[in-house]
């Protein structure tokens, strides 16, 4: 099942929900410091609520519980998946894919950007029939970088 985000409530629950999946999926990958700050700064409850006010969608993906949250935006060619999260032990169960197909049913590519280490979301996207189109380095502040591949699908 997936939940448009509309609520407080809902808004507070992925960021709750954030805390532990970002920790768990970025902790050999970012620093302490890098984690927290893009905690944050990107997925606070006030993050959140600016977003949702410029354009983005944010999604609970739920199966018996809430089992991660996702992030898009459309754009006039594109959709941008700007975040799809997934409890580690809820991976590998359709959720990504089940998403993207429903993505897919806008008619545009979808791209993503990816932190260049994190093989196996890499790998799991590269499955989906996404293609690495670029490579993108952001400064996002305090002297924190996204290193990241830009990924793409074309339909």
């Amino acid at each position: 099942m997936i939940i448009l985000v509309e609520t407080k409530e809902n808004i507070r629950k992925i960021s709750k929900m954030s805390k532990t999946i970002w920790t768990e999926a970025y902790r050999d990958l970012l620093s302490e410091a890098q984690i927290n700050y893009m905690l944050e700064t990107f997925l606070s409850v006030e993050s959140i609520k600016n977003q949702i006010n410029s354009g983005f969608e944010y999604y609970i993906l739920k199966g018996d519980k809430p089992v991660g949250f996702t992030a898009i935006k459309e754009e006039p060619e594109k959709v941008f998946l700007s975040k799809i999260y997934i409890y580690k032990e809820y991976r590998h169960q359709g959720y990504l894919r089940d998403f993207v197909e429903k993505l897919k049913t806008r008619n545009k590519p979808i791209y993503l950007t990816v932190n260049k280490h994190n093989t196996e979301a890499i790998l799991a996207y590269q499955k989906l029939g996404f293609q690495i189109t670029s490579e993108v380095v952001t400064d996002i502040g305090k002297g924190f970088v996204m290193d990241d591949y830009v990924l793409e699908l074309s339909l």
